[in-house]
Order: structure tokens, then sequence, then C-alpha cells
């Protein structure tokens, strides 16, 4: 009888201690399960009208703030991705300006529903305009066809998901290109096919997570012109990522003809570029040859930069 007595006595402290093992196994299971669900979460685009580089021109402003003057966006688009496994979420959503012709459908325009189990997710809202394609590779490698930059707006940020997270969430849009314009004091010539601007720096992908390019390559962009454009005076512009917020590069600017053959040629060194900036240079163009053309003098020898301080800021060169 002390033998079974002894031996209970050991087992008690045990059992005691597998006991409270399961109830905490058990009061762990039902924490995890209180997190379990989902909910739908409503993004709201805040600022979905822009003003644009574009508009400062047609307008003849030199400075402007966003809601002076403001113009849709062509595209809005939103991504989710997983923090966890990096994957999308869902499927990516886009909405075009083209379907929502009325001023009482604007408010659909701005706002995306989208129904995910609790997680961790990172959001991705582009705004921008063109008629390109926008291919998401990944949060870090997002471009458009033929190697073309929009004027482009961004959004980027981490979220949790869970039974206590607020499922109205405003989006405020970052611009994130840099602008450089020629404004030609001279018509163009009945010859002229397209403009073709080529850049030493900068680049076409964008890294959402940073809102920078992480291919600081240089680009080069075409601008096609029109036949109702030739014979008068215009102003040519072409977008570009940068590697950090601001830098310096070089442009070549080419007035092609048939076959791209160069009519004309300018270079631009040490050209300030600067994300929400415009970059602008006015002065004859269409006047010598090809490659006999001058260089413009580097900025320290000779042109005027002006920065203004308000959205959309403006860096004039002035020969």
């Amino acid at each position: 009888m002390s033998s079974q007595l002894n031996t209970r006595n050991l087992l008690l402290p045990f059992i005691s201690c597998l006991l409270s093992l399961l109830v905490s196994c058990q009061s762990g299971l039902d924490e995890a399960s209180s997190q379990e669900g989902e909910s739908t979460v409503n993004f709201l685009v805040t600022n979905y009208r822009q003003i644009s580089f574009d508009d400062i021109a047609s307008s003849g402003q030199t400075r402007a703030v966003a809601s002076d003057h403001p113009t849709t966006l062509a595209h809005l688009l939103i991504a989710i991705y997983d923090v966890e496994t990096g994957k999308q979420a869902c499927p990516l959503l886009q909405h075009d300006q083209s379907d929502y012709t009325r001023e009482d459908q604007w408010e659909s325009y701005r706002q995306f529903s989208v129904t995910l189990p609790y997680g961790h997710y990172q959001v991705l809202v582009l705004g921008y305009n063109g008629n390109k394609a926008c291919n998401i590779a990944s949060l870090n490698h997002i471009s458009w066809e033929n190697d073309y930059v929009p004027n482009t707006f961004l959004y980027c940020e981490k979220f949790t998901l869970d039974k206590d997270a607020n499922l109205n969430r405003e989006v405020t849009l970052k611009h994130v290109v840099a602008a450089f314009r020629v404004e030609t004091e001279d018509a163009a010539p009945a010859e002229l096919k397209k403009m073709r601007f080529i850049s030493s720096a900068g680049g076409t992908v964008l890294d959402a997570t940073k809102g920078f390019t992480s291919q600081n390559t240089g680009r080069t962009s075409d601008i096609v012109v029109p036949a109702n454009k030739l014979g008068v005076v215009d102003t040519f512009t072409v977008y570009v990522f940068l590697p950090e917020e601001q830098i310096k590069t070089n442009y070549t600017v080419q007035a092609l003809g048939v076959g791209d053959a160069v009519l004309y040629q300018k270079r631009f060194s040490d050209v300030p570029l600067r994300i929400n900036y415009l970059t602008e240079w006015e002065g004859i163009f269409f006047e010598e040859d090809g490659d006999d053309t001058p260089d413009v003098p580097d900025m320290q020898n000779g042109l005027n930069i002006r920065w203004t301080t308000a959205w959309a800021d403006t860096i004039r060169l002035t020969p």
C-alpha cells in the first residue's frame, strides 16, 4: 500500500503539469481562433485629381498648387501583397478615367473595396496618365510597355488586418517623377517627324517600396510630332524616375526626320532633375544641322536656374 501511495504521489505533479499544459494550449487555440476571419477594406484616393506639368504649360503658369487647376488622373490601380509570402493577395484592380465620364461617378472611380483574410499586407496604389499598359512584376519592379514613363503618382504602405483594424483607409498619392522640357522659340520645320530625348541617368523601372528607380541606366524617349504641330512653336516634355531625390544628368535632344535622320541636335550638360520638379529650357532649337550644333554650356557656365518652392515646381534654364 505504501508503495502505491508513493507512486500516486509521484504521478500527481506530472498530471498537474500536463493539465496546465493542455489548458494553456487550449487557451492559445482559442486566442488564435479569435483572430481568424476576413473583412472588407475600403481604400479612398484623396488626391485623384492632380495638376500635371503639361497643365502648367497650357495655362502659362510658372507656379501652381495642385488644387488650383486639377485634372483627373487617367488611371488608378491597386495591388495588395501578403507581407509573409510576398505574393499578390488578390487580383489587381484598375479604374480607367474613360469609364467614369460623369461627375457623379468620381466617388466610385477613386474608391476600391477589397475583401481579405486577417493578416499583414502591403498595398500599392498607382495613379498615372498615358495609354501604355502597366506591368507589375513585383513591388520592386514596375514598368510600362515600350519603356514608357508616364506622369506617375504612388502610395505604398504596410497594414495589418484584424478584428480591430480600420476598414476605411484614405490614400494620398505622392508624385514620383521628374520632368525635363524643351520649349522652342522657333517653329517646328515641315520635315520634323519626332523629338528624341537621351539622358545619361534616371530609369524606366519604379521600385514602389522606395519611390525611386533601381536601374539608373538613363533612358531614350521619343515624342512623335503630329502634322498639326509643324510650323508652330511647341513644348516637348519627358518624364523619368530618379535613383534618389535629385540628380544631375546629361541630355541630348534630337529633332529627327524620315528614317530617324538627325536634323537638329542640342546637348545639355549637368541638367538638374528633382522629383516633383520640372526642369525647363527655352530657346531657339531648329537652327543648326545635326551634330554641328554646339553644346549648350554647362549649368555652372552661364545657364540660370530658378527653383520655386510650390507644387508643381520649375527649374528654368535660360540661355
